[in-house]
This record gives C-alpha cells, sequence and structure tokens, in this order.
C-alpha cells in the first residue's frame, strides 16, 4: 500500500488534477479555501510525485504539501525551484500577518511572488481585510501592474 500525503489549496479558487493511472484517469477536486479554511485532501504518493514531474502546481504555489514529516520533507526537496514554491506558498494567515506587518518587509517579501494567482489571493486578502494604508494599497496596485482606482477604487 503506498504512502499517504495530504495536499491542500490555500487559494481562494478551486483546482483540479486528472491523474492518468492503471484504472483511468482519477480526478481529485480542491474546494478554494473560505477564510482560514483549507480544503485538504489525503492523496497517494505516487500522485504527488507524477504532479513534480508533470506540472508546475507545487512550483507556483497551487497546491502546498501540509505534511510535517521526513516523507513530505522529502517530497518538497524534489520539487524544481524549491525556492519558487516557498515563494509562492502563503496560507491566508501569513498574508493577513504579512500586510499588517512592517512596510518595507511587506515590500521586499511581496516582490518575491512570482506566481499571478498568489498574487491575486494576496489582494483578495487585502480587501477582505479592509487594508487602509494608502502606501501599502499603491505598493500593492503597481506591483499588481494595475491602476489603483481600478483595483481598489471602490474600496
Amino acid at each position: 500500500m503506498s504512502k499517504k500525503v495530504n495536499i491542500a489549496r490555500y487559494r481562494n479558487i478551486p483546482y483540479i488534477v486528472n491523474f492518468p493511472s492503471g484504472m483511468g484517469t482519477l480526478r481529485y477536486e480542491w474546494a478554494g479555501s473560505k477564510g482560514t479554511i483549507y480544503d485538504v485532501k489525503e492523496v497517494p504518493e505516487e500522485v504527488v510525485n507524477w504532479l513534480i514531474l508533470n506540472s508546475n502546481c507545487f512550483k507556483e504555489g497551487e497546491l502546498v504539501i501540509v505534511d510535517n514529516n521526513e516523507n513530505a520533507k522529502a517530497l518538497i526537496n524534489q520539487i524544481d525551484q524549491k525556492d519558487e514554491y516557498e515563494k509562492n506558498t502563503h496560507s491566508r494567515d501569513e498574508i493577513e500577518k504579512i500586510l499588517k506587518g512592517n512596510f518595507m518587509k511587506m515590500k521586499s517579501t511581496l516582490n518575491d511572488i512570482t506566481n499571478t494567482t498568489e498574487k491575486q489571493f494576496i489582494i483578495s486578502v487585502a480587501k477582505d481585510i479592509g487594508l487602509d494604508s494608502v502606501g501599502k494599497l499603491k505598493f500593492l496596485a503597481e506591483w499588481m501592474g494595475v491602476d489603483f482606482d481600478l483595483l481598489f477604487g471602490n474600496e
């Protein structure tokens, strides 16, 4: 029997994986997060290995390995561009802490993020928490490459 690995979806939009197996295609679906509630699925290790080899879902932070054991750490170490994985996988709690923290630290952390859906998730969290620092909001708009009034004009 194969080992199981817990995989989570931190972002607020769903994610689907179609895994080709000897029994046909197996479909794994993660719902988008709701606040600090994340959809976590236990999947066989061979699915994780297939995703590492055939997709960018971990590198881009679409899915996150949430187990904290030696097996999970070994799988994370197999991810190409592991640093990209770590820079693009933030939970809502982590994002809130970043947004509410020091401006320069926020700027430094966010400038390392490369994935568009991670950036959109961060903007969504900023709106949800009612981020009211004009300086931070202007930085976020510039960081996204969107006019401030279009991004936050109705806030």
